[in-house]
């Protein structure tokens, strides 16, 4: 019978085969790592998506269905009967419909940037509905730097844009009727992605009354 080998593992032997087993395990959780942060991008980006074609869908839905007669930007009209009244909203327009029915739409007010909830509340509104964007904030404001004071909207993630939330043009038919032209456009974007995930919205009407 052959002699039995009683040496068991030398000390070389014991870290070459621990150093393996750590490198396969960092190796997997690196791949773990990056596989959770692609659902993660991939999960946001299609929170932002939905939140767009919902939107949009909603509102062109009225459009086919109703028709519209005129859209109104009432942001700077304070008047009695102002359908934007009591909305809250930094930026809202009007769409009259050619049954005479009226909606609003239009984006939510940040009235205080050091308030950490009404930006992650963030939202735009469409007929008595808030459609909201949720951004990820850190739980505390992290401090700044000496001399300089920092602001909740400097680390929001979700940027939107109304300032050009209503234009609107007119071209002249062959028969000499107007049709009037509306762009309703609110940009949204997120830092981490190139995607427009805004709302912009074409309605036309025909002035009938010439």
């Amino acid at each position: 019978m052959g002699k039995l080998n009683n040496k068991g593992m030398t000390v070389v032997e014991i870290v070459l085969t621990f150093s393996i087993i750590m490198i396969i395990v960092i190796g997997m959780l690196t791949i773990m790592v990056n596989y959770r942060n692609k659902v993660s991008v991939s999960l946001n980006r299609l929170k932002l998506e939905t939140f767009k074609n919902n939107l949009t869908q909603d509102i062109y839905n009225d459009i086919i269905k109703l028709g519209v007669s005129k859209v109104e930007d009432f942001t700077d009209t304070n008047i009695a009967g102002n359908p934007c009244n009591g909305l809250g909203l930094n930026r809202c327009i009007v769409i009259t419909f050619q049954d005479g029915s009226e909606k609003a739409f239009g984006t939510s007010k940040i009235t205080n940037p050091d308030d950490q909830d009404s930006i992650i509340n963030k939202y735009m509104y469409y007929d008595g509905m808030k459609y909201k964007l949720k951004d990820e904030l850190p739980g505390v404001l992290p401090a700044a730097r000496e001399g300089e004071q920092r602001h909740w909207t400097e680390l929001q993630s979700i940027r939107v844009n109304d300032d050009g939330i209503l234009n609107s043009n007119y071209t002249v038919l062959e028969d000499g009727t107007q049709m009037y032209i509306y762009n309703i456009d609110v940009k949204v974007s997120h830092v981490d992605y190139e995607d427009d995930f805004g709302i912009h919205i074409v309605a036309s009407t025909i002035d009938v009354s010439k």
